[in-house]
Parts: C-alpha cells; sequence; structure tokens
C-alpha cells in the first residue's frame, strides 16, 4: 500500500516543481548558448545588456523559487492532508498513519533531491560554458583539461597527507549526512506543523511559532555537539589529531543528526496518532 500512496503523493506534488524546473532549464539553455556564441562580444549594446541583465536577474530568481517551491508544497500539502477536511478521508484509508506519514516524507524528500540534482546541474553547466568562454578553447578540449586537472588534484600527494583518514570513508559519511540532512528538513517542517496543531486556535500561528522554537532548540544542540570538535580545530594542530578521533567526531555528528531525524519522526508520528485535531 505503501507503493500506492508513493504514487499518488509523487503524482499530486509534482506540478508546481515541474513548472519551475521547466523554467530553470529554459534560463540555463538560454545563458548557454549565449556563451557559445558571440552574444557576449556585444556588451557596447545597450539592448544586450538589458537582456543580458534581464535573463540572469530571471535566472537567479527562478533558482530560489525551484527551492522555495519545494518547501511550501511539502508544507501545504502536509497541512492540508492531514489538519484539514482532507484528514477526514485520509485517515479512512485502510492503511496505518506510519505509511500515510512515509509516504509524505520519501516524496517531498525525492522531489527536493530531484531540484538540488537540477540546480547543480544548472550551475555547473553555466559555469563550464562560460569558464570555456572566458578561457576561449573549445568546450572538448576544455572538458578533456578539466578532466585531467581534477584528476591530477585527486592524486596529488598533498591530497593524501591533508586527508588523514581514507578519502572512500570521507565520501560515505558526505552521503550519509546529505541523506540525513535532506530527511532533517522535511522533517522539521512536518514537526512544526504537527506541534502547531496541538494549539486548540490559531494552528498555523502555532506552526510558525514552533518552527522558531525548535529552531532555536536545534541549534543550541548542534552547538553542543559540535562544541568539542571546534575548541580541538581551534587549539591543536589539525594534523596531529588521530584518524580515530576524526573518526569519532564524524560518528557523533552523524549520529546526532539521525537521532533528530529519529525524534522528529516520532513526535509527528505522536500526534497523527493520539493528538489528531482536525479543523
Amino acid at each position: 500500500m505503501l507503493k500506492k500512496l508513493f504514487k499518488q503523493e509523487f503524482k499530486s506534488f509534482s506540478l508546481a516543481p515541474t513548472i519551475a524546473m521547466i523554467l530553470l532549464a529554459v534560463f540555463t539553455i538560454i545563458i548557454m548558448t549565449t556563451f557559445m556564441t558571440s552574444f557576449w562580444d556585444q556588451s557596447y549594446n545597450i539592448f544586450v545588456e538589458l537582456f543580458s541583465g534581464l535573463i540572469i536577474l530571471a535566472y537567479i530568481f527562478t533558482l530560489a523559487a525551484v527551492s522555495i517551491c519545494i518547501t511550501i508544497c511539502t508544507a501545504v500539502r502536509f497541512y492540508r492532508n492531514f489538519f484539514t477536511d482532507e484528514g477526514y478521508l485520509m485517515f479512512t484509508l485502510p492503511v496505518k498513519p506510519s505509511e500515510l506519514l512515509l509516504s509524505k516524507i520519501l516524496v517531498a524528500a525525492c522531489w527536493r533531491l530531484i531540484s538540488t540534482i537540477c540546480i547543480c546541474l544548472s550551475i555547473f553547466g553555466i559555469a563550464f560554458i562560460a569558464v570555456a568562454y572566458i578561457a576561449d578553447t573549445g568546450i572538448v578540449q576544455f572538458f578533456q583539461e578539466f578532466f585531467d586537472l581534477f584528476t591530477e588534484l585527486i592524486s596529488m600527494e598533498w591530497m593524501q597527507e591533508y586527508f588523514i583518514i581514507p578519502l572512500p570513508l570521507i565520501l560515505i559519511w558526505l552521503l550519509l549526512m546529505g541523506i540525513c540532512g535532506l530527511l532533517f528538513d522535511i522533517l522539521f517542517i512536518h514537526t512544526c506543523i504537527c506541534v502547531g496543531q496541538l494549539f486548540h486556535k490559531h494552528k498555523i500561528g502555532g506552526a510558525i511559532i514552533s518552527y522558531f522554537v525548535l529552531r532555536f532548540v536545534v541549534r543550541i544542540f548542534r552547538q553542543l555537539i559540535t562544541l568539542p570538535i571546534s575548541d580541538v580545530y581551534l587549539y591543536y594542530d589539525t594534523k596531529s589529531i588521530s584518524s580515530g578521533t576524526w573518526i569519532l567526531f564524524m560518528s557523533v555528528s552523524l549520529l546526532a543528526t539521525a537521532g533528530m531525524c529519529f525524534a522528529m519522526y516520532f513526535i509527528c508520528h505522536y500526534i497523527i496518532t493520539r493528538k489528531l485535531n482536525l479543523d
């Protein structure tokens, strides 16, 4: 049943993010095309300057819109489906509340991941073409030179000396931290909305208050976790710190983030199952 819920939620969620990412793709292609032509050689032309300013401004707004759109859709759909009249229908479905909650989390995570990949590809593509234009080399030649430089940097001895722990372990840690961070952002929004429903009146206002309170609590908790790491980094030579110490720090930060994710999931699940307060 979770699979069916995921498919339905994915389709219902997709309209606004898809439109935003299509706009991002259009502006990305336009900007990349200008670098592939002699457009920027005509910078003295007032119409070229006006067009370039407008297209770059529109591109920046579109980048922000993609991220904001995902956040708004995550919050609005969660609130409407669970805590308004739609909730009466939602909770009459023959599925567990945990499956309903997981479908929301997984769909929001997928769309946030898709949007992040699209934004990274867009920025990298424009930067790649722009640098190739400035370097006045062909795109294929520049890509080959970039790949050779990247390979050389990885194989340099200073990279091996700088990373006192194996690079694959760092990459695995970054991947896990990225997944936990992705889930954390979504669960934080869900938790604020769920806590806001505990207010008998002004539930949206309660969710906003919960956002600032929980943000403050999370910040304090993170500072307490990272304080020993920052002290070691400031007062000791990083090369004198053993690899085991760094692995311990990495593990603690990962477990702390994962622990907060589990805690927020438990809060959401508890409120939905035990403290449900529909409008």
